[in-house]
């Protein structure tokens, strides 16, 4: 007898995405939902028996009642092909205190309505909540943790966790379910939980499932049962940044079989397309000037001929325009006949220009030097400021302090009253953040 289970996590549904038209945000979050009914009709075409939700099935703690009501009809079409269903919450759908929300997360109504079992607590010392499943002519103890905080620098949210030991006798597969980065998979330069190999290895499950990367990946690691557990991390169901896009969106289906062996298959879903359109300053550059650009074109000619080239009304697309240009070829480029051309070309672009190193202007005295566009517009109003009354000043100053958070500036010039770059400044060019 086998046991078929269908895995899958970071569904990320009604996911927000900054500076997205409400129409096209709509379409989007659209795609979201095929891309999980796609893990759910796969799952009752191959007679699955256990349906398996590791963490970011939502985007948000409070989805909208669209997004509720999708994933409601979606959970009756699992019940009504007799599929049970386990998940966990996430980082971006479970509470971090009892003020969010009361500490109820989004699965805990459709877990009061019988629809799947939620295990809704975080890791830590002591048993996991589990509970067992008779499928297939078969034991299946299935035990989960949801998302926890208290590891954010770097800590492991099950190091002192333990399956529970059944009163009637050892199971016949044991599966922990958990949403955390694992240790050598976790988030370059991230301060979150990562779940240890010795800590899999210590736990003796026959397999664990840790949504959160939404690269998947597979492997097995030993145990003191004697049985290796295999490791499953599902990935994400869509590309949800452009840095995604070297991975395959999807699901696993996992199957256990009653003579202790079992197998895996991974099922792609085809993400809706992303276009990357890089742009070097040498490209803008005239012949003339050491660059690649004919004397007929001008910089904006070159920019909308790339994007032309690539337009895709599908794609969701952003273009990077960086490296040193002179003077004249920064003064004459038109970005904001660039951006209407991507937004026509494309379902949606994003066009960040923050990396363009304008060229200096040469004075008696002073060398020529290349600047970002942050300095630049320090140099403009300092200049500005010298010429300005006291009231022009201030409006100047409070101008700059406003838009200084949206550049990487490397300038050391500061008015009297600053108190330093403002840390975490967004970069224009990442089209997608969380709500």
């Amino acid at each position: 007898m086998t046991v078929r289970v269908v895995v899958t996590a970071d569904n990320h549904l009604n996911r927000y995405v900054a500076r997205m038209p409400a129409a096209r945000l709509d379409e989007r979050r659209t795609r979201l939902r095929q891309a999980f009914r796609q893990v759910v009709d796969g799952a009752i075409a191959e007679r699955a028996e256990l349906f398996v939700l590791a963490g970011d099935t939502f985007d948000a703690l409070d989805p909208r009642n669209l997004e509720r009501a999708a994933f409601a009809n979606f959970l009756a079409q699992l019940r009504d092909a007799g599929i049970a269903v386990v998940a966990v919450g996430g980082n971006h759908d479970s509470p971090r205190q009892t003020t969010d929300h009361g500490g109820y997360a989004p699965f805990d109504e459709f877990a009061e309505a019988g629809l799947l079992h939620y295990f809704g607590k975080p890791g830590g010392p002591g048993d996991l909540d589990h509970v067992v499943f008779n499928l297939g002519g078969q034991r299946i103890l299935v035990a989960g943790a949801s998302w926890s905080a208290v590891g954010v620098d770097g800590g492991d949210p099950l190091a002192d966790a333990t399956i529970p030991t059944l009163a009637d006798g050892a199971p016949d597969w044991t599966v922990v379910v958990t949403h955390a980065s694992m240790e050598g998979h976790s988030f370059p330069g991230s301060f979150e939980p990562v779940v240890k190999r010795d800590t899999i290895a210590a736990l003796g499950a026959d397999v664990f499932i840790a949504g959160h990367v939404h690269h998947s990946f597979t492997t097995t690691i030993p145990t003191t049962r004697g049985r290796p557990c295999q490791v499953l991390v599902p990935g994400a169901t869509e590309w949800m940044t452009f840095g995604e896009m070297n991975g395959k969106p999807g699901f696993w289906i996992l199957d256990l079989r009653a003579d202790g062996t079992r197998s895996l298959e991974r099922r792609p879903i085809a993400p809706q397309a992303r276009v990357t359109l890089e742009v070097t300053g040498v490209e803008l550059q005239p012949i003339g000037l050491g660059g690649l650009r004919p004397d007929a074109e001008t910089p904006t000619d070159v920019l909308q001929h790339r994007v032309a080239s690539r337009g895709n009304p599908d794609a969701l697309a952003t273009m990077r325009i960086h490296g040193p240009v002179a003077r004249e070829v920064y003064e004459a480029l038109n970005l904001s006949a660039v951006h209407e051309a991507g937004s026509k070309g494309f379902f949606t672009f994003d066009l960040d220009a923050s990396g363009l190193m304008p060229e200096g202007i040469a004075v008696l005295g002073v060398s020529l030097e290349r600047r970002s566009q942050a300095e630049e517009i320090a140099a403009t109003v300092d200049m500005m400021r010298d010429q300005a009354t006291d009231a022009e000043r201030e409006v100047l100053e409070r101008a700059f302090d406003l838009i200084a958070p949206y550049f990487v500036s490397g300038s050391d010039r500061a008015f009297p009253n600053d108190q330093g770059d403002a840390p975490g400044a967004p970069r224009p060019g990442d089209l997608e953040v969380h709500a």
